[in-house]
């Protein structure tokens, strides 16, 4: 063990333990596939690691050094707020001490990790990988909580309705969509298939004077929105910045 996980010991290890390894590091089979969806649902917090699991939204705390709270200078006032939206994410965890932490595979909480399950989740996915979209999501004109929240976004750990209830913080019975239309809240529904907001993209598509097919997953829609207006990079960054400033709103 290092660092509270199992660790690589290079070319003294087998071929077949270096294979598992790189499932965890990401291998290439376009991303971290595994790791992503791979979350840890605390019960007493007897074994999970505060900095290094990913126990809050599915996302590790740990920083580059790992001393996200411990800083070099006074914070600027942006960096302030983006500190305050980190605190916030714990306002609702709370330890249960009859209950063991556990480690959940997050497309089916349920049965868990099956081969055949994983097997359709990688097949069914499109055409865009998650590093195609990541490289979106960066642009000098946008702020850093946006392109943030668009990296949360596009792995599927925002804080929406649907997965709280997966986590047990929210009843059941509190996973419908903000806007009354009667679906459960999920990333999905709320950006693109929505009756409400949904069609936010079609008007936006007539306002810019383009035509595109809405994709069924959001980093396909990412992509292609992106390319919709022509291969120009000017023309790229603009509709980058639309795209950001659109599930920011939103």
């Amino acid at each position: 063990m290092e660092g509270g996980r199992v660790r690589d010991v290079g070319w003294r290890g087998s071929s077949w333990w270096r294979e598992i390894v790189r499932l965890r590091e990401g291998g290439e089979l376009g991303g971290g596939w595994f790791v992503e969806r791979v979350s840890k649902r605390v019960g007493d917090g007897s074994d999970t690691l505060f900095w290094t699991d990913p126990w809050v939204d599915g996302i590790p705390l740990v920083g580059a050094e790992g001393e996200a709270w411990e800083w070099r200078r006074p914070l600027w006032v942006w960096e302030e707020e983006m500190l305050g939206e980190c605190q916030s994410l714990f306002t609702n965890i709370s330890l249960q001490a009859q209950s063991p932490d556990m480690w959940q595979w997050q497309p089916d909480p349920d049965e868990g990790y099956t081969v055949r399950g994983t097997y359709q989740l990688l097949s069914s996915h499109g055409s865009a990988t998650t590093d195609e979209a990541e490289k979106l999501i960066w642009h000098p004109q946008v702020p850093l909580k946006v392109s943030i929240f668009a990296w949360r976004l596009l792995r599927d750990r925002l804080p929406k309705k649907i997965n709280l209830v997966t986590q047990g913080i929210l009843s059941p019975a509190a996973h419908f969509c903000v806007s009354g239309c009667g679906a459960a809240k999920s990333a999905h529904h709320l950006f693109i298939s929505c009756s409400t907001f949904g069609p936010l993209w079609a008007l936006v598509r007539s306002w810019i004077g383009i035509t595109a097919m809405d994709s069924t997953y959001l980093r396909d829609h990412f992509v292609r929105f992106t390319s919709s207006a022509g291969g120009s990079r000017a023309h790229r960054s603009f509709m980058q910045l639309i795209w950001l400033a659109c599930v920011w709103v939103v």
